[in-house]
Parts: C-alpha cells; structure tokens; sequence
C-alpha cells in the first residue's frame, strides 16, 4: 500500500457489499466442490473466505464495523456477543479452519500438522451459515447500510495500432 493509499479516507463497505462477496466465494467453492476431488486447498480456500466475508457482513448488518482480521475464531466470537447463534458445528468448524488459516495453509504450503474439517462438513455449515447471514441482511431496512456505489473497471491488455501507412491491423504489445 503506498502512501498516498493510507492516508486516502476509505468508507466502510455495506453489509450487502460482504455478502455479496460472500455469495461469490460460495458460489466459487461449491462449483469447484463438485469438479475437484484430489486439488482441495482452493476449496478450503473459498469455504474459509466465505465465513470470514459472512462474519463480517453480519456484524455490518447490526451497524459495527468489520474488524480487519482474518482470524475466524476472533469474527465468530464478535458475531456471536451481537446476537449469531454459535452451535456445536459452526464453532468446530471454525476452530479446525482457523489452525490451518492462521498459517496461511490454504494459500501456501505450511509444513505443519493440522486438522481440517471433513470437506463435505464444511460446505453444509458454510452453507447453514450463508442463510442465516443472508437472513439477517436481508431484514435491515432499507438504505441503512448507508449504501452507495462503487466502480470496478476492467482493463484489458493494451493495444498498439500501427500507422495506416505501414499495415492497417491492429497489433498487440509484447
């Protein structure tokens, strides 16, 4: 982040903006659940950002801010003092994610012994989990998320044309 990044003033996302988000990872690791049997840490991967995209929709949704963490353990505990039922499951699966997460584990390899759970365990309580945030964001009123847009552009590789004198296509930069 370059300097003139962190003094920019950045306004905090919506709850609809995590979740949203949120749905994307899901969306993503469910996809990939059904193609992928023996390659799973990308799947890991987008389950575990999914909860942390829900936390922090859910907190948003009550008017907190979302912390910038990606400790599971820490989101679910906020989530929880505000009001998100904490079951057995959700709890479990949080605590075996978060010992591989804090090490990046999905992302890279960690020469570690850990415990994750049971893929097909996870996408049920990912999914159990997304409803209930989904639920909860949805009965916010109107407008209260204080809302607004955001622009992403997508940009494509550049090309150069060359003078119509010397070829008329268009030519791509190496």
């Amino acid at each position: 982040m370059t300097t003139h990044n962190k003094k920019r003033k950045h306004l905090e996302p919506p709850a609809e903006a995590f979740l949203n988000l949120a749905r994307h990872y899901h969306v993503a690791a469910n996809t990939l659940f059904s193609l992928v049997t023996d390659k799973t840490s990308p799947v890991y991967f987008l389950y575990t950002h999914t909860i942390e995209l829900a936390f922090k929709a859910y907190l948003r949704s009550l008017g907190y801010s979302a912390p910038r963490t990606h400790a599971l353990d820490r989101l679910l505990e906020k989530c929880h003092a505000k009001g998100l039922r904490r079951d057995r499951d959700l709890a479990n699966v949080v605590r075996l994610l978060q010992s591989e997460n804090e090490v990046h584990g999905f992302r890279y390899f960690a020469f570690i012994s850990t415990g994750i759970p049971d893929l097909s365990y996870l996408r049920q309580i990912v999914s159990d989990l997304m409803l209930t945030v989904t639920e909860k964001v949805e009965q916010m009123p109107r407008g209260a998320s204080g809302g607004g847009a955001v622009l992403k552009f997508v940009v494509g590789r550049p090309v150069r044309k060359v003078p119509s004198n010397t070829r008329t296509a268009q030519v791509r930069q190496p």
